[in-house]
């Protein structure tokens, strides 16, 4: 549907450049057929797992996304054992809530199952959970703000501190994994919409990154704003699929595909299939699973560093 808008638009540049008055029908934009939207990702941590699902809904439609109600949703591992999620608001997010008997879902080396019935249909997504390395320590050094980091309407600082993580990619080409980081608890909008990395690298490679400690656009990832004396820094590193790597990777291009040279636009890869092959109803999202591993401090004038690289 995407190309198909893109497509569009460039005819309407086209004939407005050429001053013609043909009259251009969007109606396929508007009557485009809705989807299952699936947001999900299990992890090892001992936490609330939560799997989103919603309706997607018509490129011109600005109303409030339709969740998904009713669902039977289910994850279950590769030793058959099966976690049921519920959805106890009645708002499309289904919840699975650690017990004493079993604290977490996720264990490295597993494979995970999502199954969800919803409207007749049945979807089915599958997903490994990966290894994840420690986070060896966060170091950070007063500067000036970067032009990407300065937002005058959002009050980001233009000095204070900036911060890079520090952990070492495992030995073996095709670790992939996904960087979040919080300021005083609060998750921060990261650069370029999600920050990923494939081994040690912000991209793929051929092996030239894999076993290093991460490169300098990953550690800095985690400063897309300064921080300020006294903030806290919380930087979550996950494991992610190969897959699931792609899936951001494409995310990430058309969030940030635009201008005059813009390329055309392309469809985002998804792992949830309906299981019958011969139905029209599709589903677009990814469920994912990751090993998570945790590292946080206090921004401490004392502590800065000079001359991080």
């Amino acid at each position: 549907m995407k190309k198909y808008i893109l497509n569009t638009l460039i005819a309407l540049g086209t004939l407005s450049l050429t001053s013609c008055e043909d009259v251009i029908d969007l109606q396929g934009i508007t009557n485009a057929p809705s989807m299952l939207v699936v947001d999900g990702n299990v992890t090892d941590v001992s936490t609330n797992q939560v799997i989103t699902l919603s309706q997607s809904q018509d490129y011109f439609n600005n109303a409030t996304v339709k969740p998904v109600l009713g669902a039977a949703v289910t994850v279950t591992d590769s030793d058959g054992k099966i976690f049921t999620f519920k959805d106890l608001k009645g708002d499309g997010k289904y919840v699975w809530s650690p017990t004493t008997s079993e604290p977490k879902i996720g264990q490295v080396g597993k494979t995970y199952t999502l199954k969800i019935t919803a409207n007749g249909e049945t979807y089915q997504a599958v997903s490994a959970l990966k290894r994840v390395p420690k986070i060896d320590s966060i170091a950070y050094q007063f500067d000036e703000a970067r032009l990407n980091q300065r937002d005058d309407d959002k009050g980001y600082p233009k000095e204070g501190y900036d911060a890079q993580f520090y952990a070492r990619d495992f030995t073996g080409i095709g670790d992939c994994y996904r960087i979040i980081a919080y300021k005083n608890g609060k998750m921060l909008e990261m650069s370029n919409t999600v920050a990923i990395a494939y081994d040690a690298a912000i991209q793929k490679s051929s092996g030239a990154a894999d076993g290093l400690i991460f490169s300098l656009p990953v550690r800095s990832t985690i400063s897309p704003q300064l921080y300020l004396a006294g903030d806290t820094i919380k930087v979550e590193l996950r494991s992610i699929t190969e897959g699931h790597f792609d899936f951001w990777t494409q995310a990430r291009l058309e969030v940030n595909n635009g201008g005059l040279f813009a390329r055309p636009s392309a469809n985002i890869p998804t792992n949830v299939n309906n299981v019958n092959s011969s139905s029209n109803k599709k589903a677009i999202g990814w469920f994912g699973t990751s090993a998570v591993s945790f590292s946080q401090t206090v921004v401490d004038p004392k502590k800065a560093q000079k001359g991080l690289r």
